[in-house]
């Protein structure tokens, strides 16, 4: 049976402690720190998603002692079934500025070789430190310095399967991706990415900006749900999360969660 998970939010915290919360887990970011954590843990088990700032799979060294000292302690607490991370930018450093996206600037691009050279030694480093199955997250593209090259899906197939880990599939990166690059179709940028792989996925609705489509994690319509049917049908999907945006408040994210829930009991 697919499991369902919301993310951290006032929202998700105030139905929880309500007795109105129908998930099966809550998706915990590791940026919000360790002493947060303890407010959710006691209503649903936590999958843990990142670690904490800041760690990028393509910078030179993301592992730096203090994170991973934190990191480690909430994926104890938490005991989440697997840790799940981005597969890494295309820019050191870089970061939201001011759109719903990364930037960098133009003399910190990294070169293709430096970009997969970094992930591949850094992720499998992060999968013998995890202790549980690692699952890297695929991007949304936009021509900003920082997705370059990670949202090619023969690139992003060729990291997942050389590290050896699985994936955690963001179904808004996918069709966001596959929009800003130009491919047919979003079942055909898809059906590149290695879906064999996938665990958990993520699902929300994509905006737009200008003809640009951007992760605005705005709640699901029901013509939504087709395409995630489509993704069920050709993926081992054990979970999937229904990551809304932090502000949500909490009639439409209970109503967000019974779509879910009825979606996935009528297939």
């Amino acid at each position: 049976m697919i499991r369902v998970g919301v993310p951290i939010s006032p929202a998700t915290l105030a139905l929880a402690e309500a007795g109105r919360l129908d998930v099966d887990y809550i998706v915990y970011y590791a940026q919000a720190g360790l002493n947060e954590m303890q407010k959710y843990i006691k209503f649903k088990p936590l999958f843990l998603h990142d670690l904490p700032e800041p760690f990028w799979l393509n910078y030179e060294n993301p592992f730096v002692d203090s994170v991973m000292t934190e990191a480690r302690a909430m994926l104890e607490l938490a005991q989440s079934p697997w840790l799940s991370t981005g597969i890494g930018a295309s820019a050191e450093p870089q970061a939201h500025r001011d759109g719903p996206y990364r930037e960098a600037n133009d003399e910190d691009l990294q070169s293709r070789e430096t970009v997969i050279e970094n992930i591949l030694r850094h992720g499998k480093r992060l999968k013998a430190w995890a202790g549980v199955p690692l699952l890297l997250e695929n991007y949304n593209y936009h021509p900003t310095n920082a997705y370059e090259y990670i949202c090619e899906p023969e690139l992003f197939t060729q990291l997942i399967d050389e590290i050896d880990c699985g994936m955690l599939l963001d179904l808004a990166h996918a069709r966001i991706s596959a929009h800003n690059m130009g491919w047919p179709s979003a079942e055909s940028y898809l059906e590149a990415l290695p879906l064999h792989k996938a665990r958990e996925i993520h699902v929300t609705r994509p905006g737009w900006e200008g003809d640009q489509r951007v992760d605005l994690h705005q709640p699901l319509l029901p013509e939504d749900l087709p395409l995630l049917g489509w993704v069920l049908d050709h993926a081992p999907i054990e979970a999937v999360t229904v990551e809304i945006e932090e502000s949500i408040d909490e009639a439409t994210l209970f109503d967000q969660i019974a779509l879910m829930r009825q979606f996935l009991k009528d297939r």
